[in-house]
């Protein structure tokens, strides 16, 4: 699970210093007025359609439980929830947490520190939207299980 953590932390701050780079050769300030203003909104509507979807699938699952008996085989889907969960809130944080200190003078007058804080916040957005792609793999796979 931490593995799988860290290869998404990379992933999502890798694209977000490519999503900064070419916001700043575009000299576009679009991306970093929409984040700061709407980030915390958008991670908890995240959250809420995860928590949603999640419990259509586990409504799914305990149908198949009950008509075929293999709880065994939906542990592994359990921790992965509770992990979507876990991150999705830890990104909430992560997310108010970076907004909070890109306002700071003392964080301002640091190089490189706006370079690395907008990476950091389009970094969070672009995790949120994995995490959101994994929930929605999860009922492809509901659809295929056959016992």
């Amino acid at each position: 699970m931490i593995g799988h953590v860290v290869k998404t932390t990379f992933i999502a701050l890798g694209v977000g210093f490519i999503a900064e780079l070419t916001n700043s050769w575009l000299g576009s300030e679009f991306l970093h007025t929409f984040l700061a203003q709407n980030l915390v909104t958008i991670l908890i509507a995240l959250l809420a359609i995860n928590a949603t979807t999640m419990g259509i699938v586990l409504t799914k699952v305990r149908e198949m439980v009950d008509s075929k008996g293999s709880a065994g085989c939906f542990k592994r889907t359990r921790d992965q929830m509770l992990l979507s969960i876990k991150e999705q809130i830890a990104l909430v944080v992560i997310s108010i947490s970076i907004l909070s200190i890109k306002g700071s003078e003392h964080i301002i007058a640091m190089e490189n520190a706006e370079l690395l804080l907008n990476v950091a916040i389009i970094g969070v957005f672009v995790y949120s939207l994995m995490v959101l792609y994994d929930t929605a793999k999860s009922v492809l796979i509901i659809i295929d299980f056959d016992g």
